[in-house]
């Protein structure tokens, strides 16, 4: 380390301090700080606060740009003379090359001590100007340099162009012929792609809107005593209607399958039930045709089943139904049958048979594809969009099995498919809901805000309210600004906002609702969209919505979301992504009214329901730690799904909404983030309520609220 008068001597030696004085350069010494850089080491970066001025005692540095040296200096030179006029950021980084020593004299100290020496500020400045000649000069040399070489560069490749051009030119006839074959199945391929697309995206979409006004307006019109001849163009329409709504859902459910959205639902089903249902559904067509439509039903099927039952009945619905479609005479059987029966799982088998007319091998073996028919004659003489096969076999793969058909010309044909099931468990039957008429007048006098722009949408909304509820209340809004003016201004019980609308749409209008102070913040909002994906549910959940009616809207779907809202299912919002995790759970307590109305007060259902919640979480319990710890997302998205309905079994909605959650996490539909804290808050709200209903005892309960 130098000592004042060593370092006073360097000092002396440098231009900018050689007219101050001796005594004065000792002081400013005694004021320095020494520091040791090794090489490679970083004086400063760019972009650090200038405070300080550096002078090299020993060694050498450079001034940098990333990787790009603008200059070298070695011993007796200094850097940093910006700081002193200006304390902005660093315009350069300076590193050692070799192992330095360098005297830093800070900002303040070098105004306390040479502030009386204005000549050797005149000297940094000096120094400055000539760095910025040099830099600039050195700038401008490279630049030069640099258009010299891009301008070879260009001449370069201007002749390789040149010669490129003169020897495709040669080839140009059979490259033209290649290209415009190219060309034109590059663009058949894209308009078949963008085409189906376009189809699957926007037509079931605009379709619904105005088919919402026909159908609704069609039921209106059928319920005011019509007369005889306008009763049978009435019925003709609704046919016709409900018939293109079929199509429709075709397309969403193969648009759903093609994007990978579409998911099966585990609930309990029962096959005999199913098949009964798709009896009931096509028995009139049957009739209609003289045909016999037979079920054969294996009787040693389990009784109950784990699957998705709505998904299975569509798949048996398509192929009974194309059967009785294409049989002109004869019969139809439908069948079920156990092939295997192993570690709780059923291999099962379900045909279709008909004696109708039959297919070609060539058209057997495109009789899966999307879009396609027989023939030109059975589109026109048949109807139908060709989508029912190829989502029957989508769905059956998703099942986890495989779909087969044999057929003949004038023969018939036989569609069949192999699936497993687990074996469920059989539960009491839920009680029946109460008839609509009793269940409108639960709703006498509801005071209702239907905000909706299409007019015919509106009226259609307005006059099933008033045929559908007694004494009922409707105002209107034509957009979102208007509803939520109404909403500020009057009491409502609910709100039907349409979702897409001008000004403020649904969703715009229900968060500045949300947002209103208590109580006008928790007016129901029911969603009508005319789409009906999944992820547009959630999103209108997810805004903060209690529930959602499709369009075209039928008058049992429109008065049970009313009265779920009524009732208090989903009084609050839903819980939107954002605000999902920022409370954690309450605790999942034991909920005795909500389970004693969901078994009727009976405390030996009580118990068998709290056993079976017991079973499934105790189960559920190690898989979802294992799931955690192995970072395996499908497995806890299975098992999270899985259990998730027993929460909402026994009242639990706060623990059910964080499983929700999760899933959400899991399957890639909402943040990441705190998925392994949510996990904990999970198992620790199952296991309290493990504690909690597994000491809980039931015997001689009687109802204390």
């Amino acid at each position: 380390m130098p000592t004042n008068a060593t370092l006073a001597d360097k000092f002396s030696r440098m231009d900018i301090f050689r007219s101050v004085p001796r005594p004065v350069l000792e002081h400013l010494a005694d004021q320095s700080r020494i520091e040791e850089v090794p090489a490679g080491g970083v004086v400063f970066q760019k972009g650090d606060l200038g405070r300080s001025l550096f002078l090299i005692l020993d060694g050498e540095t450079r001034v940098h740009d990333g990787e790009y040296t603008v200059a070298h200096m070695h011993a007796g030179h200094c850097f940093g003379e910006m700081a002193l006029l200006d304390e902005g950021p660093r315009s350069m980084s300076v590193s050692a090359v070799a192992p330095t020593r360098l005297a830093r004299i800070d900002r303040e100290v070098f105004f306390g001590v040479l502030g009386e020496y204005p000549e050797v500020m005149q000297k940094i400045v000096s120094l400055l100007t000539r760095r910025l000649r040099h830099q600039t000069d050195k700038t401008l040399e490279q630049l030069q340099r640099r258009e010299e070489q891009l301008t070879h560069l260009v001449e370069a490749r201007t002749a390789e162009l040149m010669q490129q051009k003169e020897e495709a030119e040669n080839l140009r006839v059979k490259a033209e012929a290649e290209k415009r074959e190219a060309e034109r199945q590059r663009l058949r391929a894209e308009q078949s792609e963008r085409a189906e697309q376009q189809f699957l995206a926007n037509m079931s979409h605009e379709i619904r809107t105005p088919m919402n006004a026909v159908m609704g307006m069609t039921n209106l019109l059928l319920q005011k005593n019509p007369r005889e001849d306008q009763l049978l163009y009435l019925h003709s329409i609704r046919q016709s209607s409900e018939a293109l709504l079929v199509i429709l859902n075709d397309i969403l459910d193969i648009s759903k399958i093609q994007a990978g959205k579409m998911e099966l639902e585990l609930t309990d089903l029962s096959v005999a039930d199913i098949l009964e249902q798709v009896r009931t559904t096509l028995q009139f067509r049957a009739e209609e045709k003289g045909l016999a439509l037979e079920l054969d039903y294996d009787p040693h099927i389990p009784p109950v089943l784990v699957g998705d039952p709505v998904r299975l009945q569509q798949v048996l619905l398509n192929l009974a139904g194309n059967a009785v479609k294409f049989t002109e005479k004869g019969r139809v059987t439908l069948s079920a049958s156990l092939l295997e029966r192993r570690n709780n799982r059923c291999r099962l088998r379900f045909a279709v048979r008909d004696t109708g007319i039959g297919m070609t091998p060539e058209q057997l073996a495109v009789v899966f594809e999307s879009f396609r028919q027989a023939s030109g004659d059975t589109t026109r003489k048949y109807g139908g969009t060709g989508l029912g096969l190829s989502i029957s076999k989508q769905l059956v793969e998703k099942f986890g099995g495989t779909i087969e058909a044999e057929s003949r010309p004038g023969e018939g044909s036989a569609f069949w498919f192999d699936i497993q099931l687990p074996v469920g468990v059989r539960r009491e039957r839920a009680p029946e809901t109460a008839p609509a008429a009793e269940s409108a007048e639960t709703l006498r006098g509801l005071r209702v805000l239907v905000a909706e722009d299409n007019p015919f949408n509106r009226i259609v909304a307005v006059e099933t309210l008033e045929m559908l509820i007694p004494e009922v209340v409707v105002r209107t809004a034509e957009n979102g600004r208007e509803a939520l003016d109404l909403v500020q201004a009057e009491r409502f019980d609910a709100v039907l906002m349409d979702v897409a609308m001008p000004v403020m749409d649904g969703l715009e209008a229900t968060r500045a609702i949300r947002a209103l102070p208590a109580p006008l913040n928790a007016v129901p909002v029911i969603a009508f969209t005319a789409s009906v994906t999944q992820k547009e549910v959630r999103r209108c959940l997810q805004h903060g919505m209690n529930g959602c009616v499709p369009k075209p809207f039928r008058d049992e779907q429109l008065l049970a979301a009313l009265l779920t809202v009524r009732a208090g299912v989903s009084a609050t919002p839903a819980l939107s992504v954002e605000t999902e995790t920022a409370e954690p759970p309450k605790q999942a307590s034991v909920q005795l009214e909500f389970l004693e109305k969901l078994a009727g007060g009976k405390p030996e259902r009580m118990r068998k329901y709290l056993d079976l919640y017991l079973d499934s979480v105790n189960g559920a319990l190690p898989r979802i730690e294992a799931a955690l710890a192995a970072g395996d997302l499908d497995e806890l998205r299975r098992v999270v799904h899985t259990v998730k309905p027993q929460f909402r079994m026994l009242g639990m909605e706060d623990v059910a909404q964080l499983a929700q959650h999760i899933e959400n996490q899991a399957k890639g539909e909402a943040e990441p983030e705190g998925l392994p804290e949510n996990v904990e808050r999970l198992l620790g709200a199952m296991r309290e309520s493990v504690a909690g209903f597994g000491t809980l005892n039931l015997k001689g309960f009687k109802h204390s609220y």
